[in-house]
C-alpha cells in the first residue's frame, strides 16, 4: 500500500519498513490495551436473605421445605449466600439460618451434608439466591460413596492397626488418632473447610492428613480420604502418612503461632492474647464464633421425655481458637479469611483465617483494625482484607447484572480498540 506512493530505490524500502514497524507497534499496543481492559471485572454488591426460623421435622426426620423456610425483609450484602439447616433428631425440631458468606467452602455451590445427615449447608451466588426454589428444596446432590473402616475405642472397641473390625459406607472416610476413631462421613469433610481448600475437586481419590493445635488440651490429628478402593482409613496406613508427611515434614518452614482457646458470653478484646502461649506449625490459624444454636422447651415439664414442643434460638457464645496447623501438602491450604454473617453491621456469625508467617494469627484479623503490634512480615494482605470489614461490610459479588456490564465493557473496548488502531 505505502510502496505505491514512494519513489523506487533503497529509500523506498527503508521508509516502508519504518512505516510497517510503527504500524505493528501500534497494533501490539492496541491488543495489549484490549487484553488489559477485558480483564477488568465490574461487580455490583449482591443481596442475600438474612433470617432465622425453626420447625417440626417430618416423620422421616427431614424438613418440609415449604413450611420450614424463611425469607423475611432483612438482607445482607456479600459475595455469596448461605442457608444452613440443623436437625435435632431427639427433639424432632430443625433450625434454618440464612445469611452471607465471603467464600464457598470447597468451591461447590448447592446443598450438601456437613459431615452427617443432621447438618445441611447450602451455598450459592446470585441475587437473593438462598431460597428453597433456587437451592432445590435444600436437597443434597449425589456424591460417590466409599467403603471405610469403622471402630471407636472410646465406645469400647479394640481397633486393629491392619484391618477393619467393622465397615461402613459414606462419601468419605475419617480417622482420628486421639483414642482411635474410624468411621464414615456424609457430604464434604469439615477438615477441608478448616484448611480453606479452594476446590475439593482438585483432590479426588486422595488422603488428607493434618494436625492442628490451639492449646495442649486442644490438639486434633487425623485424616480424611475418599479412595474408591476402600478402607483408606486403616490405622497403620494413615498413621504413616501423618508421621512422615505431616509431623516430620519441612521442619525448616515452621512458624511460631499464637496458641489460645477461650470462651465467653461477651465479645473478646485484644487483651485476651495476654493469656496466649505459642506453638509451631507450617500455618497459623485463628477462628471466632459468636453464637450457638439452642432449643428450649415451649412448656414446662418435669420429665425430659414429656417435652413435645421446642423453640429454636440463637444465643451469644463467643469462642476463640488460635493455633498452629500442619498438613501433608501445603497446596491443600488456602491462606486468607472466610466470614459468615447475617447483617452488614453486626458481629460475624463466624470468621476463620489461615496465614503463613510468624505470629500472624493475631487479633487484628478478627477486628478489622490495623495491627497494633507494628509491621508484621507476611500479614499485610490479610490485614487489608480485615480492614475492609472494620465497621460495615462492603463486598462485591459477580452477579448476572455484573456479567452483563462486563460483557458490555468488553464489546465497547473492542470497538474503541478497532477505531484507535
Amino acid at each position: 500500500m505505502l510502496r505505491e506512493f514512494l519513489p523506487n530505490g533503497p529509500l523506498r524500502d527503508v521508509i516502508a519498513l519504518n512505516w510497517y514497524t510503527q504500524k505493528m507497534i501500534s497494533l501490539i499496543n492496541c491488543i495489549s490495551l484490549l487484553l488489559i481492559l477485558c480483564c477488568i471485572d465490574i461487580t455490583f454488591a449482591g443481596h442475600c436473605h438474612s433470617c432465622f426460623t425453626y420447625c417440626k421435622t417430618l416423620p422421616n426426620g427431614k424438613i418440609d421445605p415449604e413450611s420450614c423456610d424463611c425469607v423475611g425483609n432483612a438482607t445482607c450484602t456479600g459475595d455469596f449466600c448461605f442457608a444452613k439447616i440443623e436437625i435435632f433428631v431427639d427433639e424432632i425440631t430443625a433450625i434454618v439460618q440464612k445469611g452471607c458468606s465471603t467464600d464457598i467452602p470447597g468451591g461447590n455451590e448447592g446443598c450438601q451434608y456437613a459431615g452427617h445427615a443432621e447438618s445441611i449447608h447450602c451455598y450459592c451466588s446470585g441475587e437473593m439466591c438462598n431460597n428453597r426454589k433456587q437451592l432445590n428444596n435444600y436437597n443434597v446432590y449425589r456424591l460417590p460413596t466409599v467403603e471405610c473402616c469403622e471402630c471407636s475405642e472410646s465406645h469400647g472397641d479394640k481397633c486393629s492397626d491392619h484391618q477393619c473390625i467393622r465397615k461402613c459406607r459414606g462419601n468419605y472416610c475419617l480417622v482420628d488418632f486421639d483414642g482411635i476413631e474410624q468411621g464414615c462421613g456424609l457430604g464434604f469433610p469439615r477438615l477441608q473447610s478448616f484448611l480453606r481448600t479452594k476446590s475439593y475437586h482438585d483432590w479426588p481419590n486422595s488422603v488428607t492428613c493434618a494436625r492442628y493445635e490451639a492449646t495442649l488440651s486442644t490438639i486434633i490429628k487425623g485424616c480424611t480420604c475418599n479412595v474408591p478402593s476402600g478402607r483408606c482409613n486403616e490405622v497403620n496406613q494413615t498413621r504413616e502418612i501423618q508421621l512422615k508427611k505431616v509431623i516430620e515434614r519441612a521442619p525448616e518452614l515452621q512458624n511460631y503461632c499464637y496458641s489460645l482457646h477461650q470462651t465467653s458470653k461477651q465479645p473478646f478484646t485484644q487483651d485476651i492474647f495476654k493469656k496466649s502461649d505459642t506453638c509451631e506449625g507450617r500455618f497459623c490459624f485463628i477462628s471466632l464464633t459468636t453464637s450457638e444454636l439452642v432449643l428450649e422447651s415451649a412448656s414446662f415439664e418435669e420429665a425430659y421425655e414429656d417435652h413435645q414442643h421446642f423453640v429454636g434460638l440463637t444465643q451469644p457464645k463467643f469462642e476463640l481458637l488460635a493455633g498452629c496447623l500442619k498438613v501433608d501438602d501445603d497446596a491443600k491450604v488456602e491462606v486468607g479469611c472466610t466470614t459468615e454473617y447475617s447483617t452488614n453491621m453486626s458481629e460475624p456469625i463466624s470468621r476463620h483465617c489461615v496465614c503463613d508467617s510468624h505470629l500472624c494469627n493475631y487479633y487484628h484479623l478478627l477486628s478489622g483494625r490495623p495491627d497494633s503490634r507494628g509491621r508484621q512480615r507476611g500479614v499485610e494482605t490479610l490485614s487489608n482484607q480485615a480492614v475492609e470489614r472494620s465497621n460495615t461490610i462492603h463486598i462485591n459479588r459477580p452477579s448476572k447484572t455484573s456479567s452483563v456490564a462486563s460483557l458490555s465493557l468488553i464489546m465497547l473496548t473492542i470497538l474503541l480498540s478497532l477505531l484507535i488502531c
